[in-house]
Formats: structure tokens, C-alpha cells, sequence
């Protein structure tokens, strides 16, 4: 049922359909130029990146990103989207050993339903997310409190519709909402070339060292 649910929604993607719609609690700018600072080692942050669907044939700037991180000295992950509970239960444990100390969930396409999936189960059981990036998600939603930022980039639909995701009872951290087609260099980008873009690559990195650096 999910992979015909993803396949109705590509479908729907490629017709042009508008699938988010309206509000921005933080608009983008500022927000997303923070200085790309050098973030210190902190080896219990876990931090996943999830790819597509279709064996992850359009998400290959998330083994990318992760790759670049990693020679940074970020401990970031490229993983499939089916690796949801398998990493969830990764999280869980190392969270009831005491680490975990920052946790950091980024996904394109079918990986971005996973890490909202993933957010609202971690959060329910008292476990805070310091940061979600969904790139071009397949349905927007609200964002439940214990996110401390969420960053939505999306590239599909009205290019003059900020996106909907918007906050939960409760929450009380950031979300930025915005359609990358908009941003400088970016306006030919698509829901299948997203992540390949190294200036939305340069952004998605910045977001993630700049809140590594904060857990540290």
C-alpha cells in the first residue's frame, strides 16, 4: 500500500500538482545563512539520511552529502528508506544507553515521509529530534513539539506556495518552509534533481553542522 501511495504521488508530482500548501512559520533568508561554521566531534550524535524510492535512483546526492560530511567529521549516514525501523530502533537504544545526544533526520521524496514518520514517533515517547530536512516530501503536515528546527525545501507544485507544514499543539521550535525554484541557481530544480543541486547541497550540509555544532 505505501509503494502504490508513492507511486500515485509521483504520479501526481509529475502532472504539476500542488501538494503543499500555504504557511511559513520562519521565512527563509537569515535563517538559512548562518555561517557554515567547523563543528566539533561529538560521537554519540546519530544522524541519518534517507533516499527514495526506486532503489534511491533520484537520491544520489544523499550518499553525496552524507560522504562530504563524513570527511568533515560529521558522523552523518546514507541509508535507503526502508531502513525506517531498523534506525529508529537505533536511535531508541542508544537513547535508553544514555546517548544519542543529538539526533538529526534528513530525507528525499519517500525518505522525507519516513523522517516525518520518524519524528512524530520518536517525539511521543519523549525523545527530542534537533533536526528534520525533508527535500520535496510527498504530503505536508503539522510538526510535532520536540523538533527543535524543521527545514521543508521543496521543489514541486506552485513555485509562489511556501509549503504547509506547520507547527503541532505545543511546538515551540523553527520551521522553514521553502520552495528552492525560488533561490538563486535553483530555479530549474525538480522533485527528481533535487538533491543533486550543490547549492542546495551547500544549504542542506550548513543546516546539519550548524546543529551538530549546537548539540556539541
Amino acid at each position: 500500500m505505501m509503494r502504490l501511495a508513492y507511486c500515485a504521488a509521483l504520479i501526481a508530482v509529475m502532472a504539476g500538482f500542488p501538494m503543499l500548501v500555504a504557511c511559513t512559520t520562519v521565512n527563509d533568508g537569515e535563517a538559512l545563512e548562518q555561517t557554515f561554521a567547523t563543528a566539533p566531534s561529538v560521537s554519540r550524535a546519530q544522524i541519518y539520511m534517507y533516499r527514495g524510492g526506486f532503489n534511491g535512483v533520484f537520491s544520489t546526492g544523499i550518499n553525496e552529502m552524507a560522504a562530504d560530511l563524513n570527511s568533515r567529521g560529521v558522523p552523518a549516514k546514507a541509508v535507503s528508506w526502508s531502513a525506517k525501523d531498523k534506525t529508529l530502533a537505533q536511535i531508541r537504544a542508544a537513547r535508553a544507553q544514555g546517548g544519542a545526544r543529538t539526533i538529526i533526520l534528513v530525507g528525499h521524496s519517500l525518505g522525507a515521509s519516513v523522517v516525518i514518520a520518524m519524528a512524530n514517533d520518536l517525539t511521543e515517547t519523549g525523545i527530542p529530534v534537533d533536526l528534520v530536512i525533508t527535500l520535496d516530501p510527498l504530503y505536508a503536515t503539522t510538526v510535532p513539539k520536540g523538533v527543535r528546527r524543521f527545514v521543508n525545501f521543496k521543489a514541486s507544485g506552485d513555485k509562489d506556495n511556501p509549503g504547509s507544514f506547520s507547527a503541532a499543539p505545543g511546538f515551540d521550535g523553527e520551521i522553514v518552509n521553502v520552495d528552492i525554484r525560488n533561490l538563486p541557481k535553483l530555479e530549474k530544480s525538480s522533485h527528481w534533481n533535487i538533491v543533486n543541486q550543490s547549492n542546495l547541497q551547500t544549504r542542506v550540509m550548513r543546516e546539519i553542522r550548524n546543529a551538530y555544532r549546537r548539540g556539541g
